[in-house]
């Protein structure tokens, strides 16, 4: 049996689906149960299907189990059967409809249209595989996560406030009124009576859900309060004021650290570039060499946002490492023409070697004149070529340049000036003396390739 891939687009969809609709299904089933409402509408029977569905697709998709991936259907059939199938087959059972056709008010039928709640709790199951999927910020997870729960946890308040009969069930739409009338030539005074209507279901959930939040961000206005005559209405305002001053601590002691943090990356920039500012300000740079440092590391963050990449590789496995530097690097390896036809062996060997520099704009990569100790291959930007402070060529993404000093020994004959800012790849002269002598191919296209400069160079 074909199953889904559990890190498939499909599957992180309905993922992400899945979040708001087990918050609506536990409002929904919760608001309906506190007033024994059993209703089986059109939003009823669509929140049915979306838990029919969501209970088929965990049988059809691959699971991830810590290391493990189980891409059998027996293996992820006993998987769910041993987690989350008995809540999810609750959920997706029509109780409801079931009470109101049997018209039954026995106690266990109560308590099976009550189950389906615990749903709401596969939820952080659901968080937890959306992030390992996407990598999503860790901290945009607990905000999420956070905000789920509170939700859920304001609706059960009000939904006990209702319970205890802290809502009025009646509202005075119209006050008493008195007023003068002559009648039979004396005058009265004529008292009308209120008008009092009873509140419908959802305006006594609004109120609740108003005294609620109230009481839970510590405002309480008292225009809502428990009768001071009902001492479980004025329990029941302890506990609820008590969870609300522990929310409230969390949201200002975390929340803010969380959305300070949802950025890591740049923080570090942040506190890297103060540093960089403050060493430069001590050392007293002249003005424009210090506004030259700071293009510097807002170009490292436009371009890689303040991550290097060795530091990353170091920490990986040496063969994942390799494939994450052919990955990386593999554009620039099609470019050169050196490398062209190149076996997998000498590709992961030469990634290995070459290490990255930056170069900004009007930045000399390599000077006429000078011993040349390594070559370079322009992986972004453009560069020029400078003979005797002459320009006489340009060279774009994929060049290599310097290699001629490397193979016949001599000076630099040219000068490589960075038109715009430029990623390069370096390889030292030994790295590149290695490869010549370990590959007898890539030492003939070497060859090669500087006979048929030399042609040019007579021509020109």
């Amino acid at each position: 049996m074909l199953l889904i891939r559990h890190d498939g687009k499909m599957r992180l969809a309905w993922g992400v689906g899945l979040i708001p609709l087990n918050l609506c299904f536990a409002v929904l089933l919760s608001y309906r149960l506190l007033w024994d409402l059993r209703i089986h509408d059109t939003i009823y029977w669509i929140v049915i299907a979306f838990m029919w569905a969501d209970l088929i697709l965990d049988f059809t998709t691959t699971v991830k189990t810590g290391l493990k991936v189980l891409n059998d259907w027996r293996s992820v059939a006993r998987y769910h059967l041993r987690r989350w199938f008995l809540i999810d087959l609750l959920a997706a059972i029509p109780f409801e409809y079931i009470a109101d056709l049997t018209d039954s008010t026995h106690w266990g039928l109560w308590l099976l249209r009550i189950l389906p709640l615990l749903k709401a709790f596969k939820v952080s199951t659901v968080i937890r595989d959306i992030q390992g999927h996407l990598q999503l910020n860790p901290a945009i997870m607990r905000l999420m996560t956070f905000g789920y729960w509170f939700s859920q946890a304001v609706h059960g308040m009000a939904i006990g406030w209702v319970f205890f009969g802290g809502s009025p069930k009646e509202i005075e739409t119209s006050p008493a009124k008195s007023q003068w009338v002559i009648k039979d030539g004396v005058i009265e005074q004529v008292t009308t009576d209120a008008e009092v209507r009873e509140f419908t279901h959802s305006e006594i959930y609004l109120r609740a859900l108003y005294w609620t939040v109230t009481t839970v961000g510590t405002v309480g206005y008292g225009d809502y309060s428990p009768s001071k005559d009902n001492n479980k209405q004025i329990i029941y305002t302890i506990f609820v004021m008590i969870a609300g001053v522990s929310m409230y601590g969390y949201i200002v002691g975390n929340v803010s650290g969380l959305i300070a943090n949802l950025d890591a990356a740049k923080a570090a920039f942040t506190k890297r570039t103060e540093e960089v500012n403050e060493f430069m300000r001590i050392k007293e740079l002249p003005a424009g060499m210090q506004s030259r440092v700071r293009d510097y590391y807002h170009y490292l963050w436009e371009t890689r946002h303040n991550i290097q990449d060795e530091t990353i590789l170091k920490e990986l496995p040496h063969s994942l490492a390799v494939d994450v530097l052919i990955h990386l690097n593999r554009e620039i390896l099609q470019k050169v023409e050196f490398f062209k036809n190149a076996n997998e062996i000498f590709i992961r060997e030469i990634v290995n070697m070459m290490r990255t520099e930056v170069f900004l704009p009007d930045d000399y990569i390599i000077r006429q004149g000078e011993h040349g100790d390594c070559m370079y291959f322009l992986s972004s930007g453009t560069a020029e070529v400078l003979v005797n402070g002459n320009p006489v060529a340009k060279l774009g993404s994929g060049s290599p340049f310097g290699e001629m000093a490397l193979v016949s020994g001599d000076k630099r004959t040219a000068s490589i000036k960075a038109v715009d800012y430029c990623d390069v790849y370096k390889l030292q002269k030994d790295s590149f003396d290695q490869l010549r002598a370990r590959y007898p191919e890539f030492d003939a296209r070497v060859v090669a390739v500087m006979e048929q400069r030399a042609q040019a160079n007579k021509k020109s």
